[in-house]
């Protein structure tokens, strides 16, 4: 039960990462793909993702 509890918290936590990626203006920010696999691990993702696009333009 355990482990199914988890694997439905990590589904969540993904669904949640995938369709309420807003900026604070409120329209929807694309975030490419190697910047997710990228920042996956950050400590704070947002500044993450910016520094990355930043980088890679």
């Amino acid at each position: 039960m355990k482990k199914f509890a988890m694997f439905i918290t990590a589904a969540l936590l993904a669904i949640s990462f995938n369709s309420l990626a807003y900026t604070l203006s409120g329209t929807p920010t694309q975030i490419p793909k190697d910047a997710m696999q990228y920042c996956a691990g950050a400590q704070n993702f947002w500044v993450c993702v910016d520094t990355y696009e930043r980088q890679h333009k």
